[in-house]
């Protein structure tokens, strides 16, 4: 019982702790980003008061709209990403694409 006791309380920690991704120039091209970006005139309407703010995202059901919310709400304002957390939206660990690396052009 200790062990399930330890383990709900860093799960906790971890959950409450969680920072998002800094918005990039590269995270804010991205497909799942657009989506939440291009929002804003919905967000204006909900004021980020409830759960009916998402959807004002794009995406295939609930929980793809809530991992775009979390990955990309640092684009859109930290009222967001405050909002996100408080619906519990962002309790997974976000998972930040990689981009590759650009190369020189050759001389």
């Amino acid at each position: 019982m200790k062990l399930s006791l330890g383990f709900l309380a860093l799960w906790f920690a971890v959950a409450l702790g969680q920072d998002f991704p800094e918005c990039t120039r590269q995270l804010a091209r991205t497909d799942d980003c657009l989506a939440v970006i291009d929002s804003n005139a919905c967000y204006n309407q909900y004021r980020f008061t409830d759960a009916r703010t998402l959807t004002c995202i794009d995406g295939k059901d609930t929980a793809d709209k809530a991992r775009k919310a979390c990955l990309c709400c640092s684009c859109v304002s930290p009222s967001m990403c405050a909002w996100a957390k408080k619906q519990n939206y962002c309790t997974a660990p976000i998972v930040v694409p990689t981009f590759p690396t650009p190369t020189a052009a050759p001389a």
